[in-house]
């Protein structure tokens, strides 16, 4: 059988290069595909880049707020060339870190060297503590890396009081110191980053703000107080005048919150003898209004909070007894004791708080702050010996439990009680040193954090 040879060229005069075609479109089409890929791995290791860089910037800023934290805390040595001794250490003493003779090197721009009072020129950045050594003059940072300081690891302390921006009050007035500082920490990472954090610190744990010597926070019926004798011996001394350096002004001696406890602790003032309670402008007893006292002592819900604050915070310390400790601290090393309980007081220094009934026999001494809060709401002094009392207390008492039962009732401020006897000389006396002190043994409080 025969077969015709059929012609190839003739059998594709019909195709006019369609898969030719569709196999070039495909191609562009992976090819943009690749490319699209090619570029956004690009992106993203670029992104990546940046993302670690300002990661670092963000962990320099944190490490500026650390460092600041610790050297306002205490925990850092002044560097040589300060305006203060060699080694000296802020402790919490928020006037030094603030005020630019003390909180910086002298080579750093005073804070007005130009005379014009818009603007002004110095800052706190606490280079008296911490080694700005990268860059120059107020432009220079603190290096993260001592191998490398030119790596951009690095960040740089800004300190502002809130209260007082433009220094007025810390240039012109001796005695006063900030109750809160703002520091804004600038962390530098590589490729330009840069992260700012700001943190709010309060120079003391809670607000104590005696105004009085001895204060008898009165119960909200305003009924008389349990108690209330200062003792009739010729030695004793009560004193609203400030034995601190420098010395603050004067506060009255006692303080009530109620007209009837007032008038009772005036009776109990003009029978004591002569000199016993001493004179000054504030005078020897004040009444003060509700809005006058901090506002833990303006309610028993209030100071009940702020009883379980002290508790835990006692707690953590390792300060929580439920009896007299061995340790109460001292004027030279102040510390804060909680005592869930009555306590004996000998002698001691710093923040006391007692719940229950505080008794001081004998030579009983204390420097600082006494709280006697809750239950108890007792203070007494028995016993001949002497023994100074040097700072401010406060009396309150109050209930901090009760029966399911009376839940949702008003558990108010009751009577307080304060009850000296027995001979011996003893001195009861304002202190405002000896009142920062026993603030400080609590340490700052950190308000608020922020970053941008």
């Amino acid at each position: 059988m025969k077969t015709k040879a059929e012609n190839p060229r003739a059998a594709r005069e019909g195709e006019r290069g369609a898969a030719l075609i569709t196999a070039l479109l495909v191609s562009m089409l992976l090819l943009a595909a690749g490319g699209a890929l090619l570029v956004t791995t690009g992106m993203t290791a670029t992104n990546s880049v940046d993302a670690t860089a300002e990661a670092q910037a963000y962990y320099c800023a944190e490490a500026g707020i650390h460092s600041a934290l610790s050297v306002l805390r205490g925990n850092v040595a002044a560097r040589s060339g300060l305006n203060l001794p060699a080694g000296t250490l802020i402790g919490n003493n928020f006037r030094t870190a603030n005020l630019l003779a003390t909180a910086n090197l002298p080579a750093d721009p005073a804070d007005d060297p130009d005379g014009n009072a818009l603007t002004r020129d110095g800052y706190s950045r606490l280079s008296g503590w911490l080694n700005y050594s990268v860059g120059n003059g107020v432009n220079s940072r603190v290096p993260l890396d001592s191998a490398n300081p030119n790596n951009g690891l690095s960040y740089s302390v800004h300190i502002d009081d809130p209260a007082d921006a433009d220094h007025t009050q810390i240039d012109t007035n001796v005695t006063y110191t900030p109750q809160s500082l703002l520091i804004t920490s600038t962390g530098y990472g590589p490729k330009g980053a840069v992260k700012r954090m700001q943190l709010l610190v309060n120079r003391t744990y809670f607000d104590f703000t005696p105004h009085a010597t001895l204060l008898m926070r009165g119960a909200d019926d305003c009924s008389n107080m349990s108690g209330f004798n200062i003792g009739d011996s010729n030695a004793k001394t009560y004193s609203g005048n400030d034995a601190g350096v420098p010395a603050q002004s004067a506060l009255p001696v006692f303080g009530t919150t109620c007209a009837g406890n007032a008038t009772q602790a005036t009776s109990t003032v003009n029978n004591s003898k002569p000199n016993t309670v001493t004179t000054n402008p504030q005078g020897q007893v004040a009444q003060l209004t509700n809005s006058d006292l901090s506002p833990w002592l303006q309610s028993a819900d209030n100071a009940r909070a702020l009883l379980s604050d002290l508790q835990a915070k006692a707690q953590s310390m390792g300060r929580y007894y439920t009896g007299t400790p061995s340790d109460l601290g001292s004027a030279a090393n102040p510390e804060f004791t909680f005592v869930n309980g009555d306590c004996s007081l000998g002698s001691g220094g710093g923040l006391l708080v007692v719940t229950g009934t505080l008794t001081m026999s004998g030579n009983a001494s204390f420097s600082g702050i006494i709280l006697v809060l809750g239950d108890g709401g007792t203070m007494t002094r028995n016993g001949g010996g002497n023994g100074d009392i040097l700072g401010a207390m406060v009396v309150a008492k109050f209930a901090r439990t009760w029966p399911a039962s009376e839940n949702g009732q008003p558990h108010p401020f009751l009577a307080p009680t304060f009850d000296t006897s027995g001979g011996g000389a003893s001195t009861v006396q304002y202190d405002s040193s000896e009142v920062n002190k026993a603030m400080n043994a609590l340490g700052s409080r950190l308000l608020g954090m922020r970053e941008f």
